[in-house]
């Protein structure tokens, strides 16, 4: 799976890989003469402290997650992806920044609440903190989630119960698009779909439930890592998955029926909505 070796860089979004352009910049500098490099070394550290600080303060200023998220991360930290993946329980070998955080599960929990979301379909679900928050939501009454990996459901189903919601979270082991197919066949609608799963099929998804009845009439899609590391305008060899999610971006773009807002929150989030509802 391709995806996963963009995922082992350490730069998680645009912000992080601007971080790690400004410590290489650094140590260049540094390799100078003081005489003449302490102009340029005073502006590189000022740009490090601001970038080095963005994603943090936005984070600390947002209402708190839920405390529950604390573990399922520090856990899901801990496990040894390699080797469980060694062992069979996972098709592809799977890696912690695949995760989308606690500071985005806050951003979808708000969007939820903005748009009164009561059923909410998300395609792909890893280690389960945007599942779980979102069916923490009073309004929401059903999360039905789409996975690949039996193994996730496995360790994710406790934590759903010790949050309560368990009862309210629908897992769909399996191929993605055969699942979306047999949803459209159940006549299920979703106030709010977000799709954060491999990358070359992004688009695929977005048809499927844009051009069904999977989209409710006013419901909204959120597209996660649409900024992708910034290389879809910057390419870089360590992301491979950025062409993909550029010709997503493009394709959505262009698409005949839909709006779309691009927000610069973590990785990046497009919001897609049909025009006129």
């Amino acid at each position: 799976m391709s995806a996963v070796s963009d995922h082992q860089h350490p730069g998680d979004t645009p912000h992080d890989r601007l971080a790690l352009l400004i410590d290489q910049l650094c140590l260049e500098i540094d390799s100078q003469p003081a005489s003449t490099t302490d102009r340029v070394r005073t502006l590189a550290t000022q740009a490090k402290e601001l970038i080095d600080g963005y994603d943090s303060y936005m984070s600390g200023m947002s209402s708190p997650h839920p405390p529950v998220l604390d573990t399922m991360l520090e856990e899901g930290n801990k496990r040894d992806w390699k080797r469980i993946h060694k062992e069979g329980k996972t098709q592809f070998c799977l890696v912690p920044a695949m995760c989308a955080g606690t500071y985005e599960a806050v951003v979808l929990q708000h969007l939820a609440k903005l748009s009164k979301a009561r059923t909410i379909l998300e395609i792909g679900m890893f280690i389960g903190t945007t599942t779980v928050s979102l069916a923490m939501l009073p309004g929401v009454e059903q999360v039905v989630s789409l996975e690949l990996e039996g193994y996730l459901e496995e360790i994710n189903r406790p934590y759903f119960k010790l949050a309560g919601v368990s009862d309210k979270i629908d897992v769909r082991i399996g191929d993605a698009i055969a699942s979306l197919d047999k949803l459209i066949e159940e006549g299920a609608s979703f106030d709010m779909v977000f799709i954060d799963a491999d990358k070359p099929n992004y688009i695929n998804y977005f048809k499927k439930v844009v051009e069904s009845k999977l989209l409710a009439k006013g419901g909204f899609i959120a597209a996660d890592n649409v900024a992708y590391k910034g290389s879809p305008w910057a390419p870089d060899q360590s992301y491979r998955m950025g062409p993909h999610i550029d010709d997503f971006n493009r394709a959505v773009r262009e698409y005949p029926g839909v709006e779309v807002v691009m927000l610069s929150i973590e990785d990046g989030i497009s919001l897609i909505r049909r025009k006129g509802e």
